[in-house]
């Protein structure tokens, strides 16, 4: 089942700045134990393209919004062709018209894809370096979806409820979530604002009983979308600090 109008609209309002990143909580504890069912997605044949000037505009500020969708749960994930080219769906297509969105009704190819298809050499030798960085990303997001096991098939824990209020967390425009696989965890934090922050994150008693997780002042972790180690504390009564570029994201990978 496509999560349309949960996870779908929640993520597109937050990313445009329309509601606070506390929805996502609120969002999945409706589903009621049925979001291992649903269809995860950012872009269709419906939507409006991230990147067209009805949606945001601009293909990197989804990027908290990606990271969410795609590493939240065990479900699957969707793109939609020339998402991870930054494709807009700007073109003045026959029946569909200058929407956002890219026509199923018309005979009609998108730039983007004609770009990175170079006359049939599958190349991506026209496409800008805007577009090659969106895709090494996209590619490097959807092989950790698909190959970390603390997301493909790991225990979730969101850590909202433990970080409102806080003196270096704003839960309008962070969100932070634990996964994790035997002694493989996860820290993933995103940050929705236009700015970059440095942020405190509260790990609750609760967390450490419910995911087993071992209590320690200093572990090396390592951000899986930079390849970049930093030392972070992992305690009940003590923040874990780290910073996050503006619409930038971390995925922390901890093994005990």
């Amino acid at each position: 089942m496509y999560d349309k109008v949960g996870l779908y609209d929640t993520l597109r309002n937050i990313t445009c700045g329309y509601e606070s990143a506390n929805a996502i909580t609120r969002c999945w504890q409706s589903l009621g134990g049925l979001e291992k069912q649903m269809l995860n997605f950012l872009e269709n044949h419906d939507e409006q393209r991230i990147a067209s000037e009805f949606f945001v505009g601009d293909p990197r500020k989804a990027i908290p919004a990606l990271v969410v969708s795609s590493c939240m749960n065990t479900n699957p994930f969707m793109i939609y062709s020339g998402q991870e080219l930054g494709e807009k769906g700007m073109d003045t297509e026959g029946f569909s018209g200058r929407d956002g969105r890219t026509s199923i009704f018309d005979y009609w190819s998108m730039d983007s894809i004609r770009k990175w298809r170079n006359g049939g050499k599958f190349d991506g030798k026209k496409i800008t370096p805007e577009q090659q960085h969106l895709l090494d990303f996209y590619r490097l997001l959807l092989t950790l979806s698909t190959h970390e096991k603390a997301i493909s098939c790991g225990q979730f824990f969101d850590l909202m409820y433990a970080n409102q209020n806080g003196w270096k967390f704003n839960e309008h425009k962070q969100y932070t979530f634990l996964r994790k696989y035997k002694n493989e965890l996860l820290l993933i934090v995103v940050n929705f604002d236009c700015v970059a922050v440095e942020v405190a994150i509260n790990l609750p008693s609760h967390a450490f009983d419910y995911l087993q997780m071992p209590q320690t002042e200093g572990y090396e972790a390592t951000d899986l979308l930079t390849n970049k180690k930093e030392i972070i504390s992992l305690l009940p009564y003590k923040a874990t600090e780290t910073s996050l570029a503006a619409h930038g994201a971390k995925i922390l990978k901890i093994i005990f």
